[in-house]
């Protein structure tokens, strides 16, 4: 599987029940049942500004404003993701958080993934840790993720061309 390099930075593209006074929520990287990864797109990829229009365009709940003249993102450094170490019960576990590109359509889309002993953390799964000789919920590790995730992002915001 190809990485996104660390130099490069990845856009969240968020919800406005994401962004309360100009503050990012929880919930903006929160997994849903059976996702693996948390989506972003790669303002590196020439296709960004299309990619992110047209999702925008389509799911109204991502506009920033009523005028749906814009967006918000969370704009994260890859590098800055890469070095997340996660600490349960005070014990750095082997979990890695990963962004890779994603195979769709939409060339600039990436994922972020939280893998433990190299396999996708999924909410509600029960892992067993032998580092702690005990079994760890995978939401506790997923909240201490997001937790560094929202200490990371920078809220940008994008404009959206009226012709889309």
């Amino acid at each position: 599987m190809t990485t996104v390099s660390d130099k490069e930075s990845v856009a969240r593209i968020l919800s406005r029940k994401w962004v309360v006074d100009g503050i990012i929520m929880h919930t903006a990287f929160t997994l849903r049942t059976n996702e693996t990864y948390i989506s972003v797109n790669r303002p590196s990829v020439s296709s960004f500004q299309d990619d992110v229009c047209s999702f925008v365009t389509s799911h109204p709940d991502f506009y920033a404003n009523d005028k749906q003249s814009a967006c918000q993102c969370a704009l994260l450094n890859v590098g800055e993701i890469r070095a997340i170490d996660v600490m349960v019960n005070g014990k750095s576990l082997d979990v890695c958080v990963e962004v890779e590109p994603r195979d769709t359509f939409t060339k600039s889309h990436a994922g972020i993934f939280t893998r433990h002993d190299g396999v996708n953390l999924r909410s509600g799964e029960t892992l067993s840790i032998e580092e702690l000789n005990k079994d760890v919920s995978a939401d506790d590790i997923l909240l201490e993720v997001r937790d560094e995730l929202l200490d990371l992002a920078h809220l940008e915001q994008y404009t959206i061309p009226s012709s889309a």
